[in-house]
């Protein structure tokens, strides 16, 4: 059924005079504009293994078991190669539709994953003040949502970075979320939940969500995604990216990434996992790449030095990635510290050379035209643009990318810590207080 079609029905049936007002927001053909996914690495993704730099001879000197020779990476840049396992995402950077950005983090190092999370989610560095909500719900709050769909988490909950924004909704799975009400009842608990203003927003974003999830519901999902949370969670994002829905961002969690031991059995299927979803999430969307961005970060790298388990323990500098048909990839940005002794953080780590809100400043600024950034970063000013994006409307024609047959094995699915609520940032309020008062917590 079409618009004109649905607003006819509604007249003569009085369905009206109950429909939500998003119904009468979203114009018949409206462009929904740029759209955003933020994919959460949880747990510490190891950068050093996913883009191993193959000209750094330190770096086989610190991990003699676990570097990733030569001769089995896949080249990228003559100094970094790829994790043999990604396949995929070397697909995508070589279409120069994604691009990696080294030694990034947060510029004081972390280590806790549960405050380094926060910290990153608050678009903050750990020595400054909480802020309480995310930097994506700051973002998308000067944004007219218009559809209950616009801001949503493909997970259980909804993310801290999307904190302070009432309308955001966690949908997990969408075939799996369902909401049964016939008029009376909504409209009788509408009158119920109309009494407490905490809940009310709530409360009506989900009945509006109940019925714009309809078509996307309807909607088959694309082919060659991996079996896992994270092939079916971005499914879901280009069912509702490709179904109208008016999305503009959505937030998607996969775990796993905390390889204290046996990192080579573990970390390939990871890696596997992730380039394959991404491909698969590309070719699926066709045209609409051009106008989606997929920003992929995790909380901290790993240790540089492999610890006496083959695994890796919480370090400070990691990898980040963009891709889409914006991005200006087929290239490794930010300057590489060296792993030599002195050039390390703490003497053990990766040292960050490119603050991770230096590239969300730049993507919302090039991508989605956020000329003022004060807010959303807290006062926090970035440098010079590193060229990572071309704005909108310059992406070049689309055409299916082969890659790698989608891998069978299955990543971990996050589970939600139970302490990750708004509850727990009082431990990082009392950090900032300490700090302010010139006191150093303990790490």
């Amino acid at each position: 059924m079409k618009r004109r079609e649905l607003m006819k029905w509604m007249a003569l049936s009085g369905a009206a005079a109950t429909a939500p007002g998003w119904v009468w927001a979203m114009g018949e053909g409206q462009n929904p504009g740029e759209r955003l996914i933020v994919l959460f690495l949880r747990g510490g993704a190891d950068g050093l293994t996913l883009a191993p730099p193959l000209g750094d001879p330190a770096y086989f000197d610190l991990r003699p078991t676990l570097s990733v020779s030569e001769s089995d990476a896949l080249a990228l840049d003559g100094y970094f190669g790829l994790h043999p396992a990604a396949g995929s995402i070397k697909t995508l950077f070589d279409a120069g539709e994604l691009a990696m950005i080294q030694a990034a983090g947060t510029t004081t190092a972390e280590r806790s994953h549960f405050e380094a999370q926060a910290i990153m989610e608050q678009g903050i560095d750990p020595l400054d003040l909480s802020t309480g909500d995310g930097w994506l719900g700051r973002y998308l709050a000067e944004r007219n949502g218009g559809s209950p769909l616009s801001a949503v988490a493909l997970d259980v909950a909804v993310p801290l970075s999307m904190a302070g924004l009432g309308s955001a909704l966690a949908l997990g799975e969408i075939d799996q979320f369902s909401l049964q009400l016939d008029t009376r009842t909504r409209l009788l608990l509408t009158e119920i939940y109309a009494q407490d203003p905490l809940l009310e927003q709530t409360a009506n974003a989900v009945f509006d969500a109940s019925q714009a999830l309809a078509p996307v519901q309807a909607y088959a999902g694309g082919e060659g995604y991996p079996a896992g949370p994270l092939g079916t969670a971005l499914s879901d994002a280009a069912r509702l990216i490709k179904s109208g829905s008016g999305l503009k961002a959505a937030a998607i969690n996969t775990g796993g990434w905390d390889t204290h031991e046996s990192q080579s059995e573990e970390i390939s299927g990871l890696i596997r996992g992730l380039g394959d979803a991404l491909l698969a999430f590309r070719n699926d969307l066709g045209e609409a790449w051009a106008s989606t961005t997929v920003l992929i970060k995790t909380e901290f790298g790993r240790r540089a030095y492999e610890n006496a388990s083959l695994g890796t323990d919480h370090g400070h500098g990691g990898v980040m990635l963009v891709a889409g048909g914006g991005v200006n990839g087929g290239q490794v940005y930010g300057n590489w510290p060296g792993l030599n002794a002195s050039a390390l953080s703490d003497g053990q780590d990766l040292a960050v050379t490119t603050d991770y809100r230096q590239v969300i400043a730049e993507m919302l600024s090039v991508r989605f035209g956020q000329s003022d950034l004060s807010n959303i970063l807290g006062g926090w000013q970035p440098g010079p643009w590193q060229g990572l994006f071309s704005p909108p409307g310059q992406a070049g024609s689309l055409s299916t990318l082969a890659g790698p047959m989608p891998s069978a094995a299955t990543e971990q699915a996050f589970k939600l810590p139970h302490q990750l609520d708004l509850g727990g940032l009082e431990r990082l309020s009392s950090l900032g207080r300490r700090v302010a008062r010139g006191i150093r917590p303990v790490r």
